[in-house]
């Protein structure tokens, strides 16, 4: 979403196969967090990608994100697996 030339909100499709889409780098501009303004634009991000894309919209969340949870709770997303990022 680009208001008046400025990014207020993004979410990028790193991966689209077998009907399937991955989100990543959902991101809101800090000055708007907290007024009510993810939720709606995650939902049109995921219909949006649902339309042209994949029947099927996942993604990663880092588990300590609670606003970044609360937003996908709140547009019908549910967690299904866990995921862990070892570093050798």
């Amino acid at each position: 979403v680009v208001e008046g030339g400025r990014v207020v909100f993004k979410a990028d499709l790193g991966s689209v196969a077998l009907d399937t889409c991955q989100v990543q780098g959902v991101w809101l501009a800090p000055d708007l967090r907290g007024q009510g303004l993810a939720v709606p634009m995650m939902a049109a991000a995921i219909e949006r990608a649902m339309a042209e894309h994949a029947s099927l919209v996942t993604l990663y969340v880092n588990d300590f994100n609670a606003p970044a949870l609360a937003t996908y709770r709140a547009v019908g997303m549910e967690q299904v697996g866990r995921f862990a990022t070892i570093l050798f």
